[in-house]
């Protein structure tokens, strides 16, 4: 019986030991990443293999845009305040929603089109090839869907997120 109890605990340590090995090493990345100087574009830099020079140069240019995307962003937060107000007190699409929805949606292209010129921006320092994806992925996750990827769905500005 001692015997059967031995074999069971060392199976659960080795077992357990083995998969701790196995999730350090399955997560050495991420963990790389997290703990990097900027590790919202650390992805880049694996992705695309960039270079240090790619990578400073992107960096900088993501400083440069971080600074318009966050104006932009509190712009189109205060259109969607404007146009909930709007349709919260009309009864119907009068020109005060006309003019809130005009407003909004004028916003919500200056948005759109800071974050392509931006990624244009940011793919010119990439090699031909990987600008080409990097365009494909970043336009398929944040433009085509329309998606503001700081504003929430009640309209909230998310600061922590840029």
């Amino acid at each position: 019986m001692n015997r059967n109890i031995i074999i069971v605990v060392l199976s659960v340590v080795l077992l357990s030991c083995l998969y701790f090995c196995v999730y350090r090493w399955i997560t050495e990345d991420t963990t790389i990443a997290m703990k990097a100087e900027h590790p919202e574009l650390e992805w880049l830099r694996y992705e695309y293999e960039l270079t240090d020079q790619q990578y400073s140069v992107i960096r900088a240019k993501h400083k440069a845009h971080d600074v318009v995307c966050r104006e932009l962003c509190r712009d189109f937060v205060k259109a969607q305040k404007r146009l909930d107000a709007a349709i919260a007190k009309n009864p119907g699409l009068t020109p005060e929603v006309k003019e809130a929805l005009a407003a909004w949606t004028a916003q919500r292209e200056r948005c759109r089109e800071a974050t392509i010129a931006h990624m244009y921006d940011v793919s010119s320092v990439m090699d031909d090839e990987d600008a080409v994806r990097y365009r494909e992925r970043i336009f398929r996750h944040l433009i085509v869907p329309g998606r503001m990827p700081h504003v929430g769905k009640n309209g909230e500005f998310h600061e922590d997120l840029i």
